[in-house]
């Protein structure tokens, strides 16, 4: 039964126990038009990149999903009590597909299953022939209307731009983007003028073409020497962005602008006092980081840069328009302080984040996908997001450049943040069991990876992949699971590898970020940090069921260390498990790491050898375990159960209900 009150105040029911009757009108009238909405926005997506348009027209703007987000998760907490993002997750994420960052796309990879079920394996190897091929296609460095998407500390450092350039760099950006436009403006007219000399205003595409083709047959330099026509006769359709203009079209216009622009306005002539040119330089190497480690320093320099008539400012709202990486924002407060490795003798941690801190999570793309609707959810990036100030206010519009909340850009090293894991598989996934999900509802898991399977240090990141628990028959293995009352959890230790320090523990839930199960498992990993010190790292991965529970797993692991192979090793890296003294090249594995992706059993092969190793099933991910193990890990484990639970493995108190 749902509470009919909660501290006194009366809680409303969800509609999906009311009667048929409030449930259809739902249904039919509120969240079926919002999801026909979000599919709107998803093949206009698709369409403009189909259209040729340019690769920072393709999504929309920000605006847009930070109002999708509201108005979801209104919906879904009036639909199941707990609000929820997972369509507009789904409808942003078939967006992205198309939005030019990622060179390919994840359907486009070869998959298998080994005949056990317990691995799904991808082909790598087809994986970098697709971004090869991605990256051949790519044009050349654009200065005129565009701007650098990279910036920042990190690769993925880059959902704000900074808003602070040279003036010269701003200029090469937005007057080269209007004399682009009236470009545009200036071939559109012509094509309507050719239309109606033709009479073809009316003419389907593949009229106009049939028609101007035999234009063109009559007198081939009419194409040649007309850009509008060309057009018309490649498309049937008015040009409708600067990105459908033939390639060489482009590419002479914008060197004639360029050439003009750098002889008109000489870059000596911008150059910056020095002073200011190094503020510039730290905004965009270090966004929505304090000048100097100085909030007060930072402010007297931002404040000279406006002076200053080399730099240019510019809104944030207006420089999201030539900005590729598009996210959305879901807002939460952290109920445990975030706890990171410190470096005092007693071993002592630090606390990175405070209880009680409110915390964003920046949904996007990942740009090289290894799974289905494969994201990446980031933490803050030292500025105010549009849940919280709108556009046009001078908070949003000045973006990194105040350094809001700078703390909340942590590293994703030796930093495994388990609330932000639950948190956002929570808000990924629709409540209760799928018959209880509304149409376009799905499931999704979330993880964060261990330093040797992270790419990106200093940049907070999550792993997040449309799937559920029973897509990976590893995650539903039992070994002597117990009932532990205090938890409201089915409590067990996983045995994967033959060795006993191979496993994972499994905690399976309904209530995932209950205060008491973030508890036990963040004090799990803060007791093994203080015995083992630099020694053991984590995999911790938060795995919905289609029952409505939770599968939450943590793996302590070795820190594997990458070190170069040897003469003829047929390994393209090599990795060494700094306790064991093995090595990857001779643990016939297809992939090296426990991470939460190969540990649950979604594994990328990069060879025809590593993919028949993968076909193996149950018995590589013994091995794989075996290889990441940390010797040492189950007693402490078995100890801290102990300690903590009173030895639950063996002395569980009696359930509820016998384990589904």
């Amino acid at each position: 039964m749902y509470p009919a009150e909660m501290d006194g105040v009366p809680v409303p029911v969800p509609v999906k126990h009311s009667s048929a009757e409030a449930r259809r009108r739902f249904i039919n009238d509120e969240w079926n038009p919002f999801l026909a909405e979000l599919e709107q926005e998803s093949e206009a997506a698709a369409s403009r990149r189909a259209q040729g348009f340019l690769h920072h027209e393709v999504m929309p703007p920000h605006s847009v999903f930070a109002s999708f987000t509201a108005r979801c998760l209104s919906l879904t907490q009036r639909w199941h009590g707990r609000g929820n993002v997972s369509a507009v997750y789904e409808a942003f994420m078939r967006a992205a597909e198309w939005d030019g960052v990622s060179l390919y796309r994840f359907e486009d990879i070869r998959q298998g299953q080994s005949p056990d079920g317990y691995i799904r394996v991808l082909d790598a190897s087809a994986r970098r022939e697709l971004y090869v091929k991605g990256s051949a296609n790519k044009r050349r460095s654009e200065v005129v209307g565009r701007v650098p998407q990279a910036t920042g500390e990190s690769p993925i450092d880059n959902l704000v731009l900074p808003g602070l350039m040279r003036r010269d760099v701003a200029r090469m950006l937005f007057v080269g983007h209007r004399i682009q436009q009236w470009f545009l403006r200036v071939l559109r007219r012509k094509q309507q003028k050719i239309l109606g000399t033709f009479g073809l205003l009316e003419a389907s595409p593949e009229i106009v073409r049939e028609r101007l083709g035999a234009v063109a047959l009559q007198d081939p330099k009419v194409p040649e020497n007309s850009a509008a026509f060309r057009s018309l006769l490649e498309r049937g359709t008015i040009l409708q962005s600067y990105g459908q203009l033939p390639e060489d079209v482009r590419e002479g216009l914008e060197q004639f602008l360029e050439t003009e622009f750098r002889r008109s306005w000489p870059e000596h002539s911008f150059d910056p006092h020095p002073e200011v040119q190094d503020f510039l330089e730290h905004c965009h190497k270090h966004p929505g980081r304090s000048y100097g480690r100085s909030a007060v320093t930072h402010k007297h320099h931002l404040l000279r840069a406006f002076a200053a008539r080399e730099v240019r400012l510019v809104w944030r709202s207006d420089l999201e328009k030539f900005t590729q990486h598009k996210y959305f924002v879901v807002k939460w407060s952290r109920e445990h302080p975030l706890l990171a490795r410190g470096n005092s003798p007693t071993g002592d941690p630090l606390v990175l984040r405070a209880r009680g801190t409110p915390e964003v999570t920046r949904f996007r793309k990942n740009v090289f996908p290894y799974a289905e609707s494969h994201g990446l959810g980031q933490s803050g990036g030292g500025c105010a997001e549009l849940v919280d100030w709108p556009e046009q206010s001078l908070m949003y519009e000045l973006g990194t450049l105040l350094c809001l909340d700078e703390a909340s850009k942590v590293p994703n090293h030796n930093v495994t943040d388990i609330e932000r894991i639950v948190r956002d598989c929570l808000v990924l996934c629709p409540d209760g069991p799928i018959e209880d999900h509304l149409p376009g509802e799905t499931l999704h898991d979330v993880g964060q990876n261990p330093v040797v399977a992270s790419s990106v240090g200093q940049t907070q990141h999550t792993q997040a992949m449309r799937c559920s628990a029973e897509d990976f028959p590893l995650l539903l293995e039992r070994r002597a699971p117990r009932w532990v009352k205090r938890l409201a959890s089915w409590l067990d230790i996983i045995q994967v590898g033959s060795n006993e320090d191979a496993f994972f523990v499994r905690v399976q839930t309904k209530t995932p970020a209950s205060h008491e199960v973030l508890e036990f498992l963040i004090e799990l990993r803060l007791m093994l940090m203080k015995e083992l010190r630099d020694s053991v790292d984590f995999t911790v991965t938060c795995h919905p069921m289609q029952t409505g529970e939770f599968v939450l797993c943590m793996a302590p692991v070795a820190c594997l260390k990458r070190i170069p192979p040897a003469p003829g090793s047929s390994v393209a890296f090599e990795h060494l498990n700094p306790i064991t003294k093995d090595l990857f090249s001779e643990q016939r594995l297809p992939s090296a790491c426990v991470d939460c992706s190969n540990g649950k059993g979604n594994v990328l092969a990069g060879s025809s050898e590593a993919w028949e190793l993968a076909m193996e099933g149950r018995e590589v991910l013994r091995r794989l375990y075996d290889f990441n193990r940390r010797p040492g890990t189950r007693k402490l484990v078995e100890a801290y159960f102990s300690r903590t639970l009173g030895n639950p493995l063996s002395e569980g108190e009696a359930s509820p209900k016998k384990i589904q």
